[in-house]
């Protein structure tokens, strides 16, 4: 994830140099922008921890249907599921 800031609306511009610093292109009357570069192998490795740590109640769940499906005895509710839909639909919708 990258951010770029600015304090300002004429902010100096900045390029890297060959030797990977950075140069001042134009300079403004105190005007300071930032660059904020977030760790990707940071954030992955947060990702798995956090993955680790949530139940596997959803694979019960599946298995349950899929046995449900094979016997056939897998019953759908369907005012259950339109309702779902139509709730999804209206809060995908921007009403403003």
């Amino acid at each position: 994830m990258v951010r770029i800031g600015s304090t300002s609306k004429t902010s100096p511009v900045q390029k890297a140099s060959a030797g990977g610093g950075k140069k001042s292109a134009a300079k403004s009357g105190g005007a300071k922008d930032s660059i904020q570069v977030s760790d990707a192998a940071g954030l992955r490795e947060r990702a798995k921890v956090m993955l680790a740590d949530m139940p596997d109640v959803r694979l019960d769940k599946i298995e349950g249907i899929r046995d449900a499906l094979a016997q056939g005895t897998y019953e759908l509710n369907q005012q259950a599921i339109s309702a779902h839909i139509v709730r999804n639909a209206l809060s995908e919708h921007s009403w403003g």
